[in-house]
């Protein structure tokens, strides 16, 4: 059976971004060290949703950060662990969608951990995995405003998740692809950074997709 040009791109940009995104053991890792702080400063373990939020809010930030610095993945390599891998093994523009990828299923990772500690670390990937490539799709690809996206995309990630998970996540990471594409086509990103974000672009969409993992981990979807 052979495949078109399009579907082995989607193919090596799954396999790549499933390669070099944070492990749940490291999202674990990670998180314990926002509980450690949030404890020693609240004198209190971090157990009730408002407590969660704001742990959740601050790895949000972190993220969106990284996020605004891989705009220009020449430099993303020397600060965010796997871009390099990423960069080695696809080259060219659709290096920067998984850059961007990573990032936001990193922070994907982190949030599920704080919501949904039970969970196996295999159900916490694909949860992860689900939040990120559902928002980031819904949010690129609407028109609407801010707030309208942000609840459009939470009834719509909503919906994702109670999909077959392994099914939905290639299927949505051909989404993402001839997403990216169409917007670079466009022109709507600006020139000189790259086929995925701007730096501001990148900051923006992140924060986004962590609004509305919260709202679908914290179970506020109506």
């Amino acid at each position: 059976m052979s495949h078109t040009w399009d579907e082995l791109e989607e193919s090596r940009l799954q396999k790549t971004v499933e390669m070099i995104a944070i492990t749940p053991e490291a999202a674990t890792k990670l998180v314990d060290g926002y509980r450690t702080t949030f404890e020693a400063k609240y004198k209190r373990k971090p157990e009730s949703l408002e407590d969660k939020r704001r742990i959740a809010t601050r790895i949000i930030g972190r993220y969106s950060k990284l996020a605004a610095v891989s705009g220009a993945v020449t430099a993303a390599p020397s600060v965010i662990p796997g871009v390099g891998t990423a960069v080695a093994v696809l080259g060219g523009g659709i290096t920067d969608i998984a850059a961007a990828l990573k990032l936001q299923i990193d922070m994907c990772m982190c949030l599920v951990e704080v919501y949904e500690t039970e969970l196996s670390n295999e159900d916490k990937k694909h949860l992860a995995f689900l939040l990120a490539l559902a928002g980031s799709v819904e949010q690129m690809a609407s028109k609407s405003g801010k707030a309208a996206v942000l609840k459009i995309a939470e009834k719509l990630v909503y919906q994702y998740l109670r999909g077959p998970a392994l099914v939905t996540i290639k299927q949505l990471f051909k989404r993402v692809s001839i997403t990216f594409t169409q917007k670079a086509m466009a022109k709507a990103i600006p020139a000189g950074v790259g086929v995925a974000f701007s730096s501001s672009t990148n900051y923006v969409l992140t924060t986004m997709v962590g609004k509305v993992s919260i709202a679908v981990l914290a179970k506020e979807v109506k």
